[in-house]
């Protein structure tokens, strides 16, 4: 049996409630140590990431380790596949 490789371009659309300690805790000295998060989108983005790319919980994220899971609820999530090829 050979080998075959495949080209897979995949996206997911998802909804991330938050509480307000989640985003409160993100100030400079913050960004200084952990990541350049500047807005709740992009507080948002990480951890929606984060808990459905690598399963992640909010108290096993970096800067977020003293806080409850229960303060970033994840809703339904859905994947798509964008564009699958074989490469010849």
């Amino acid at each position: 049996m050979g080998k075959r490789t495949f080209s897979v371009s995949m996206s997911f659309h998802t909804t991330v409630e938050l509480d307000d300690h989640v985003i409160d805790v993100v100030d400079d000295e913050w960004r200084k140590v952990l990541y350049a998060l500047h807005t709740p989108e992009d507080i948002a983005a990480h951890i929606a990431y984060n808990m459905v790319v690598n399963h992640s919980n909010l108290s096993s994220l970096d800067g977020w380790a003293d806080q409850p899971d229960e303060n970033a609820w994840l809703g339904y999530v859905h994947w798509e596949t964008e564009y699958v090829d074989e490469e010849k």
